[in-house]
């Protein structure tokens, strides 16, 4: 009896090991993921910080508004441009009538 207690304390103990070892190189392959996705995550910041960057700069008004007059050839409005809204006339949008469907061909 004493022999089998002690071959069944190995096996435990071989088993365990073996589980052991495995939940080992689980928790390494898992780190090595974090640290991959940490590095993947700081890079993505960087580049949001770079394009946060270059929208300011893009975006500035003094920028744009040498840009319009550039390429632009706005006008400022003249006082006869302006109308009222009351002064346009109300129209019915056209619908036009429906039509009525094609009766399906019978199957063959």
């Amino acid at each position: 009896m004493s022999r089998f207690v002690t071959l069944l304390w190995i096996l435990i103990a071989g088993i365990g090991a073996l589980a052991l070892y495995q939940i080992k190189h689980e928790v390494i392959a898992q780190e090595r993921e974090l640290a991959r996705l940490n590095r993947s995550i700081v890079q993505e910041q960087e580049s949001i910080h770079v394009l946060r960057a270059e929208w300011s700069l893009v975006n500035q008004p003094k920028r744009l508004q040498a840009l319009a007059e550039r390429h632009l050839d706005l006008q400022p409005m003249k006082p006869g441009q302006f109308g009222r809204v009351d002064a346009v006339p109300a129209q019915q949008p056209q619908v036009p009538p429906p039509q009525p469907r094609a009766i399906a061909q019978e199957r063959r």
